[in-house]
């Protein structure tokens, strides 16, 4: 049994595919950020909005995970992200990072980069984790709040305040749109962070005091509310597997 064990750990790990394990307590959970909010903190919810855990006192503007480091990052407005421990996030690991940004937003992993959106030069950065350095940035041709990594490609959501039609797009890393996109349809709420299921591949989106979640292809799978107040939800990500690079 050990040896069968051991083997489908190599295989897994040198094939990127995921294995059958028990869950942890937080696994196939979402983590939801704040509008520079610092008093609201940052929450850690299950699948149906329920609370799990808190990290008080804390700036979220955008969150991304490496689960294989067992990491969870929190970037702020000004730019600094911070790597902590992701069973402990109110206990930072290592020196913060200071990429330059003007209004730095929702982030994401894709198992070697950080990225992260910047509402303030309406651009998309690509960060080194360890050195904070920018080594790639593109703009959309939208304004971009939300990201999200699927294991291939990135997906944006757009933010137009209350003017309708946002969307949610799909770009190759390169910064390229793939064609595939769909529009958000929220009349009445504001477009935030995105994140990615990876648990069974759907889409979930940030709102006040809200989540939606749609399919791969924009059909929509309902709303969660969050039982708290004044929360906009621009720093959101899904913890699951480790973040596969393909």
């Amino acid at each position: 049994y050990m040896y069968n064990l051991l083997l489908k750990l190599i295989l897994s790990a040198l094939l990127c595919l995921p294995i059958i394990v028990i869950a942890g307590p937080s696994d196939n959970t979402l983590w939801l950020g704040n509008n520079k909010n610092t008093s609201l903190g940052v929450l850690n919810v299950t699948r149906a909005g329920k609370i799990l855990r808190r990290v008080h006192d804390t700036e979220a503007t955008g969150i991304a995970i490496d689960a294989s480091k067992n990491l969870i990052y929190f970037g702020n407005d000004a730019g600094q992200i911070t790597a902590r421990d992701l069973n402990s996030p109110a206990l930072i690991i290592k020196p913060p990072l200071n990429p330059p940004v003007s209004n730095g937003r929702d982030m994401a992993f894709d198992g070697k980069f950080l990225w992260r959106t910047d509402t303030g030069n309406r651009s998309v950065q690509k960060i080194d984790p360890k050195t904070g350095t920018i080594v790639f940035s593109f703009e959309p041709n939208f304004y971009v709040i939300g990201i999200a990594w699927d294991g291939r490609h990135l997906w944006m959501s757009e933010y137009n305040g209350f003017a309708g039609n946002e969307r949610i797009v799909q770009f190759t890393r390169n910064g390229v749109p793939t064609g595939v996109e769909f529009p958000a349809g929220l009349v009445d709420d504001l477009v935030g962070g995105l994140a990615f299921d990876s648990a069974d591949g759907t889409l979930w989106l940030g709102a006040r005091n809200k989540l939606y979640r749609y399919t791969t292809t924009g059909v929509p799978l309902g709303a969660v509310p969050i039982a708290t107040s004044g929360r906009f939800i621009d720093g959101l990500e899904f913890q699951g597997i480790a973040a596969c690079l393909q």
